[in-house]
């Protein structure tokens, strides 16, 4: 997850799908469901993978997160010199 407030060092093992994502956004802006028997009504929830009780850490915010392509690890460059 990629998100000011995801959980950082955060593993979760709930089971989730592309409707997971549509579950959330209907779930949080109360659009309601699709439909009575859609898969989105069925999908894992997205939500215990954020903090929306904290504010994003400002300290990463003036930088770019690039992961190392061989490796996979966080890599922070300035955005601005």
């Amino acid at each position: 997850m990629i998100s000011p407030f995801a959980k950082q060092n955060f593993v979760d093992h709930t089971l989730t799908d592309q409707s997971s994502i549509i579950h959330f956004i209907e779930v949080n802006w109360r659009l309601g469901g699709i439909g009575n028997s859609s898969y989105d009504a069925l999908s894992g929830s997205i939500e215990n993978m954020f903090d929306f009780n904290k504010a994003p850490v400002s300290e990463f915010q003036k930088y770019q997160t690039i992961l190392d392509p061989s490796t996979g690890l966080v890599v922070a460059q300035p955005m601005f010199e």
